[in-house]
């Protein structure tokens, strides 16, 4: 918290819309400097479990607009979740997605989470491109590097 001198005890009229708005991913897209990459995650609820009709609803207003504005700029998409991860992918092939795992240093309902095993499994059977892992889980099966290479996967 910054001090202003002659401010104490003043209460100032701090404003949402002006002072802390959030920018939409358009506006984001469009005001951040196109050489820089985005992250695009795809954060989902881990205790529901959602239809593929309701993945959809979700996720193509969201890559519609990556889609549409994203153009020559570095962008990831990536998910903890399998099925947002991999209907990430059915849904655009123009960038590149990863999915997302703990690597087994904390336990899921959905198996696919469990491991790198797992994660690698994923991948391929999806046509993804790569795997973000928790490093625990890197060092805790660090043979499944060589595998995730094989499988030709970024890491």
């Amino acid at each position: 918290m910054h001090h202003s001198p002659g401010l104490e005890g003043k209460i100032l009229k701090w404003c949402v819309q002006k002072d802390d708005s959030l920018c939409t991913l358009r506006e984001a897209f469009e005001k951040v400097e196109p050489k820089l990459g985005f992250n695009i995650e795809l954060k989902l609820d881990d205790n529901l479990v959602y239809s593929s009709d309701h993945l959809s609803r979700l996720l193509l207003p969201i890559l519609q607009v990556v889609c549409d504005y994203g153009k020559d700029r570095p962008i990831i998409v990536s998910s903890f979740h399998p099925d947002a991860a991999l209907l990430a992918r059915k849904l655009q092939s123009i960038y590149p997605v990863f999915f997302l795992t703990n690597g087994g240093t904390e336990m899921y309902y959905d198996v696919r989470r469990n491991s790198l095993e797992e994660a690698i499994k994923v991948c391929v059977e999806g046509g993804l491109q790569g795997i973000v892992s928790e490093v625990k889980g890197v060092f805790r099966n660090p043979d499944a590097v060589n595998r995730i290479k094989e499988s030709r996967l970024s890491l």
